[in-house]
């Protein structure tokens, strides 16, 4: 939002003149000496004002604060605002009796780690959909159609050609009306199912769907595909109940994402152990099982048994229900363009930074998962742009 001001510089030279405390009143101690360096200061006390007020009009709030509070600095010759933690870019300029400002709020835009900087290719123009992926999402049950509502969408978000929800009967009605972009499709068994996601190129499963006997089943039909496949949320606790589920599985191809006390049904490890050495462990299974685990939590590891990354993208508001949904969407996309590795260590980033746009706008209190993937576009947009 922008905000304009414009002041009479006469009007200024008459209240300065009136009350000699004036600039005490309005002005810092740093915006009154830049003041003082002017024999005729009512030039540049109104262009002060101006901006002063210019950044106020930005605000939808009330204003309830002194305009003492708002500070006009400068970097070299351009001014700029600073109040509360925020900055405004600020024009300033006089014309004949006249000083205007145009105030508007600067764009939060965080750091962002060099080593994430260029690591998605830009779009071959001949491209097409297929190019980027038919990724297939196995969730959702009566009750938890959100969950991979909100999968489907993110993986799109996050560059994915095709998405398809592969859900229950009982809701595939509501899926289709939900749906917009992503793909509902139901199936009478668990083979027709089988034979439909070996055309696919990515698989996920697991959000929503379940910890009924025929979720189990279901995993076990998915497990021997030769396709990369991230397990998350219900698939993870149906993962513990089956025997030794990766032995069909191509080295490295599988991608876990439990948070502590899933990666404790599946390992078998203390969720007190678990805290005290969550490296140690992660790398120990990841090793043992040849996956790509991602250990979510505060610092979110990932590791594929040898690399370990930490991640430090993200916020305390991420913990809200349907952020894990979010990050299965984002990596299941990332896997048809980058190994699984890089695709689970580029989607926590990914993840935790538009979280972190989220938080800027929404704070930690009100941010909810479907906020993460508005943010989405801005935060591959950041990762090109730096």
């Amino acid at each position: 939002m922008l905000g304009i001001d414009i002041v009479k510089i006469s009007r200024i030279e008459k209240i300065y003149k009136k009350h000699p405390n004036f600039l005490e009143k309005i002005f810092g101690e740093e915006e009154i000496a830049y003041i003082n360096k002017r024999k005729y200061p009512y030039e540049r006390i109104a262009g002060l004002f101006a901006a002063k007020e210019a950044i106020i009009k930005t605000m939808d709030f009330e204003f309830n604060f002194s305009p003492k509070e708002i500070e006009i600095l400068r970097f070299g010759k351009k001014p700029y605002g600073f109040f509360k933690g925020e900055i405004f870019d600020l024009s300033i300029s006089h014309e004949k009796d006249y000083a205007l400002a145009i105030a508007k709020k600067r764009e939060f835009m965080p750091k962002v780690r060099e080593e994430f900087l260029n690591t998605i290719s830009k779009r071959d123009k001949n491209s097409h959909k297929g190019s980027y992926g038919k990724i297939g999402i196995i969730g959702g049950s009566l009750g938890m159609t959100g969950s991979i509502y909100l999968s489907a969408n993110a993986s799109l978000k996050a560059g994915a050609g095709l998405v398809y929800a592969l859900v229950p009967k009982e809701i595939f009605e509501v899926m289709s009306i939900k749906f917009v972009e992503p793909i509902a499709k139901a199936f009478e068994n668990n083979d027709a199912l089988e034979a439909f996601i070996k055309n696919l190129d990515i698989l996920a499963i697991g959000p929503g769907m379940g910890r009924k006997e025929s979720a189990i089943d279901l995993l076990k039909k998915v497990l021997p595909v030769k396709k990369p496949l991230l397990i998350d949320a219900d698939g993870l606790t149906n993962l513990g109940e089956i025997e030794n589920p990766f032995k069909d599985r191509d080295d490295f191809s599988t991608v876990l994402t439990p948070h502590a006390l899933e990666f404790s049904r599946i390992s078998g490890y203390d969720l007190r152990d678990i805290e005290n050495s969550r490296e140690d462990l992660a790398r120990a299974y990841a090793k043992k099982n040849k996956i790509i685990l991602v250990l979510k939590g505060h610092n979110t590891i990932v590791t594929d048994g040898e690399r370990v990354y930490i991640n430090d993208s993200g916020n305390a508001g991420m913990a809200t229900a349907g952020s894990g949904d979010v990050l299965t969407g984002i990596i299941s996309s990332l896997l048809k363009i980058l190994p699984p590795y890089e695709a689970a260590k580029i989607g926590v980033y990914v993840h935790g930074l538009a979280g972190d746009f989220a938080k800027e706008k929404y704070g930690e209190n009100s941010l909810i998962a479907r906020n993460i993937i508005e943010f989405l576009p801005k935060t591959f947009k950041c990762l090109e742009k730096s």
